[in-house]
């Protein structure tokens, strides 16, 4: 079980949807954007809930890992695929993009173009 900590709390949720969520979170950094992410946690009560958290560019999110006597206290941790592939998924969506998107902003139209040496000689 791993917490995720932003400042609206901490959301004690499965490690697998917490290293979704923090894979998720670099990728949006070096798109620079944001997203809301929709996951479920484990309540100070040992009750289920779920929480919808802003992850991306400029936000405070972080994982802590080892929280085992929080996984004690609550019992099993939680663990859904659909959320974990879709947030995997969105990842890979995004660094694709980045990958294929050039090193420059600059375009064609901002290149400075060589004279034709030839032509001028």
């Amino acid at each position: 079980m791993k917490t995720v900590v932003t400042t609206l709390g901490s959301f004690p949720t499965g490690t697998e949807i917490a290293d979704a969520v923090t894979g998720y979170g670099l990728a949006l950094s070096r798109a620079r954007t944001v997203d809301v992410v929709d996951i479920p946690y484990v309540a100070v009560d040992g009750s289920a809930g779920r929480v919808e958290l802003q992850i991306g560019w400029h936000s405070e999110t972080v994982v802590i890992a080892g929280a085992e006597a929080s996984e004690q206290a609550f019992g099993e941790e939680p663990f859904e695929v659909d959320t974990i592939l879709a947030l995997q998924a969105k990842t890979r969506a995004l660094n694709a993009q980045r990958a294929a998107a050039p090193f420059s902003v600059h375009t064609d139209q901002n290149r400075r173009v060589e004279p034709d040496w030839d032509a001028l000689i």
